[in-house]
């Protein structure tokens, strides 16, 4: 690894190309929530299955796990900004297409683009926040990037059924895509490369194999704990909605939960960001693991509007953990801040959305407060974690 220069930053320069990629972050992730939207309609249109369906998300985890390292070692080679320009655009064509798709095989190839799009934004997105801020705003800095897109997922529903009801499936991709063609040509115009300022240099010439296996050999541990965080929060959003219909709860219900769940997170990504680089970044991990596991198992064991406060307080520590975690990746590999990124942001969430099948296998055959347990043991695992040698020179 090569030694960091640090050279003074400009506030000023920094803040704003630290707005511009949380706008691109904002704009990438208001779509991530189209094809939930939208599958009822697929289905009865398209005649598909459950398990086509389902298969769909198995895809978006498969493209993530594939190409979120290559697209992050490309990041590394190259300041030209050009996949975060031209991800979240790939992003809203897939997403506002997907209502649209005549078959299933086109469906999934909607699907595919939208995937690849929103693969090709985070890497370079995370990566670039820790070349434009300095490293004592680190930390502060991705859970600001962070919160834009949880913003993003936040409204993306609505924005969905917005769009639908206003202008129609037909125009969707047109009306749509142009507030993103807007920011990609302003981010073209005014950031034309993503400069360096923090002192890190470009990642050395290194193949991507021997490039991924050095950068994993290091924040690994990180990793797992990422993937620990992506598997629980999504194993939440997907069964507690299902434990709420089985208990009578209607669409109105199911939506509204899930809107506070990612409005608290939104709040605690700041929040525990601010804390974490006051108190320390692995006593915060720590505390909010355990503290995600008690009001997550509290909540399995409530009912009614008692559990969705334990559900909404213990997803906001676990995804509070996010620019955490993303924070001490590109610490401990500053030269390769997008593999890092890629590695403990898109690996871990296409690793944990793949986990989703199993648990689903769970509550098949022993109900989904079994799976809803499992869950909330998760965090547990990461503890152990943090005090491994790896996390040794973390401060404490």
């Amino acid at each position: 690894m090569h030694k960091e220069i640090h050279t003074p930053l400009r506030s000023g320069t920094s803040g704003f190309k630290l707005s511009l990629l949380s706008a691109g972050h904002f704009f990438n992730d208001l779509y991530a929530s189209f094809l939930p939207t939208f599958i009822p309609t697929l289905i009865e249109r398209l005649s598909l299955t459950m398990t086509q369906a389902g298969l769909f998300s198995s895809l978006l985890g498969v493209i993530h796990i594939i190409f979120q390292p290559l697209l992050g070692y490309l990041s590394d080679r190259s300041s030209n900004p050009w996949l975060i320009i031209w991800g979240p655009v790939l992003t809203c064509l897939g997403a506002t297409l997907i209502p649209l798709a005549p078959s299933y095989a086109m469906a999934l190839f909607f699907v595919g683009m939208w995937g690849l799009g929103s693969a090709m934004f985070h890497p370079q997105g995370h990566g670039g926040v820790g070349h434009v801020v300095p490293r004592e705003r680190l930390t502060v800095s991705l859970a600001v990037f962070a919160v834009a897109g949880t913003a993003g997922v936040t409204l993306s529903p609505l924005f969905a059924v917005f769009l639908a009801n206003t202008v129609g499936f037909r125009l969707m991709p047109v009306v749509g895509v142009f507030p993103v063609l807007l920011l990609a040509l302003f981010t073209w115009w005014t950031m034309p490369s993503l400069s360096h300022e923090s002192g890190d240099v470009l990642s050395p010439q290194k193949g991507l194999f021997i490039t991924i296996k050095s950068v994993f050999a290091v924040i690994y541990p990180v990793w797992a704990i990422s993937t620990i965080r992506d598997a629980t929060s999504q194993g939440i959003r997907m069964f507690f909605p299902i434990r709420l219909a089985s208990e009578g709860g209607d669409i109105g219900q199911v939506g509204t939960v899930l809107f506070l769940i990612m409005l608290g997170s939104t709040f605690s990504m700041i929040f525990m960001g601010r804390i974490a680089d006051r108190l320390g970044k692995k006593k915060v991990l720590i505390w909010a693991m355990l503290a995600a596991s008690a009001f997550l198992f509290f909540g399995r064991s409530a009912g009614g509007w008692v559990a969705v406060l334990c559900y909404v307080i213990g997803m906001a520590a676990i995804n509070g953990t996010m620019p955490i975690s993303a924070a001490i990746a590109q610490e401990m590999v500053p030269n390769s801040r997008g593999m890092a990124s890629s590695i403990v942001m898109g690996l871990s969430w296409g690793v944990g959305n793949l986990l989703m099948g199993p648990f689903g296998k769970i509550g098949d055959l022993y109900g989904v407060n079994a799976t809803l347990t499992l869950v909330a043991v998760l965090p547990l695992f990461s503890v152990p974690i943090l005090f491994t040698p790896p996390f040794r020179d973390v401060e404490k």
